[in-house]
């Protein structure tokens, strides 16, 4: 009995390690954000001022979706492959009479590359705005 036991605890020993030793699955490359809580009129006009931000992010090589952020929603504006390395990016939000122009821009190693649309907002408040890329890896 003892001898069985033995093997049995020497099987169930054996099986755990090698399942630690595979480590967990690989897990989807997290989606990167350039966005900001800022103070946002609904009724935006040509008279106020101009909002950017910019940061250096390093990149894989691959494929992303890369669009825009308004509120808790990210918003598809198109896809694109990219060199692996450090680009610039940065994000801008241009007032306008009664809606915003925004534009995004990345430059790096690959062709600089830009997005834009116009955006609106339903109320006076602070909103998350931005831009983001998500790797389809």
């Amino acid at each position: 009995m003892l001898k069985r036991t033995r093997a049995f605890l020497a099987v169930v020993v054996t099986a755990t390690a090698a399942l630690l030793a595979l480590g967990s699955p690989a897990q989807a490359a997290q989606t990167a954000y350039l966005d900001k809580i800022q103070w946002i009129s609904a009724s935006p006009n040509d008279s106020m001022a101009r909002s950017c931000q910019t940061r250096s992010i390093t990149l894989a090589s691959g494929r992303y979706a890369w669009g825009t952020v308004r509120g808790s929603e990210n918003i598809w504006l198109r896809d694109i492959t990219l060199a692996a390395g450090t680009y610039t990016w940065q994000a801008c939000l241009d007032p306008g009479n009664g809606i915003y122009y925004f534009t995004s821009v990345l430059d790096g190693p690959s062709v600089p590359a830009t997005i834009n649309t116009y955006i609106g907002f339903a109320v006076d408040g602070h909103w998350n705005w931005g831009s983001y890329l998500d790797p389809y890896f």
